[in-house]
């Protein structure tokens, strides 16, 4: 069977809100993808193409409505939650020209650290990794590698704190101004 058929038998059989999760990730393990442990796959998982490349890790907790994309390796770690509707997305295109800006497709392999958290509407670029234990804010896009222990958000994601082993870490630190504060006015009223 082709990678293509079992990637859509991916998402709409093993997708099918019908099973149970571990069910489900028996299913999927059954079509192709490497799911160890105890992992966790919740309904409305799509596929973008071929099932082949993605590996779930152990005790994995994947949510509802995740898209999963084709092409290069994707990895899920160990303990890694995904939020409802995160996207891994590892082809994009080069820019073409002008007559078609969308040019050659262009892969890269996407890695979830072990531990790390991705909230709802999470989207992860291919060339990217999240550092372990990492928290990656709900929305955010993520065009870039991630560090360890980590808080990102935004758009591009962007660093917004460290976290120690707790997982409380230290406060952010203020923000540097980026322009020069305002002279202070002095206004009378006559």
């Amino acid at each position: 069977m082709s990678g293509r058929m079992r990637g859509a038998l991916a998402s709409t059989v093993a997708g099918s809100p019908v099973w149970a999760p571990r069910t489900r990730a028996r299913l999927l393990r059954a079509l192709g993808v490497r799911v160890h442990g105890s992992a966790r796959v919740y309904p409305w998982i799509r596929f973008v193409g071929g099932v082949d490349h993605l590996e779930i890790g152990r005790g994995a907790f994947v949510n509802v409505n995740a898209t999963i994309g084709a092409n290069a390796r994707i990895v899920i770690g160990d303990r890694v939650h995904l939020g409802p509707g995160v996207s891994l997305l590892p082809t994009s295109h080069d820019v073409g020209p002008r007559e078609q800006r969308a040019g050659a497709p262009v892969s890269a392999p996407i890695t979830i650290g072990d531990g790390a958290w991705l909230g709802a509407g999470v989207t992860v670029l291919g060339g990217v990794t999240i550092g372990a234990g990492s928290v990656i804010a709900a929305g955010a896009l993520v065009s870039g590698d991630t560090q360890p222990d980590a808080v990102y958000g935004g758009v591009p994601a962007r660093l917004i704190r460290r976290l120690d082993s707790s997982g409380t870490g230290p406060a952010p630190a203020p923000a540097e101004p980026t322009t020069a504060p305002a002279e202070p006015t002095t206004s009378t009223v006559e």
